[in-house]
């Protein structure tokens, strides 16, 4: 869970995060690095964007793997982007009686030709929500 405080992140560590939710396997810091070719990061800059990453419940540590000579920590995202993107809205004063007006704002900012099939997984989502067992307080 993102804190109150550390909800939004840097530039560096969004650009990050596109690429731990962009990759389909664990990321280490020699692939991050490999990954962020024309960008000035450099070793040093890395690790302190992952520490960052990592204090903020964004990333998490799955394992090692031997690079080289030495092993190096593998990262996953700890957090979707979809959730990141529902975090950052709702840290925007956009309230749970909201929820639904954000909605039909964002899908009106959807392509036509995408309406139909976004309100048929809407109409999804709201049977699976129907049919949830209520959350205990």
């Amino acid at each position: 869970m993102i804190r109150k405080k550390e909800k939004h992140l840097t530039t560096s560590e969004e650009d990050l995060m596109e690429m731990f939710w962009a990759s389909d396997k664990p990321l280490t810091s020699v692939d991050i690095l490999t990954l962020s070719e024309g960008r000035s990061w450099n070793g040093n800059y890395v690790h302190i964007m992952l520490r960052s990453l990592l204090k903020k419940g964004m990333i998490q540590v799955c394992g090692t793997i031997q690079c080289g000579t030495q092993y190096a920590r593998q990262f996953i995202p700890a957090v979707t982007k979809e959730q990141y993107a529902a975090k950052l809205v709702m840290s925007k004063g956009i309230g749970k009686n909201s929820i639904a007006a954000v909605t039909v704002a964002m899908v009106n900012e959807v392509d036509e030709t995408d309406g139909e099939e976004l309100v048929k997984q809407l109409e999804e989502i709201i049977e699976e929500l129907k049919n949830q067992e209520p959350k205990e307080k």
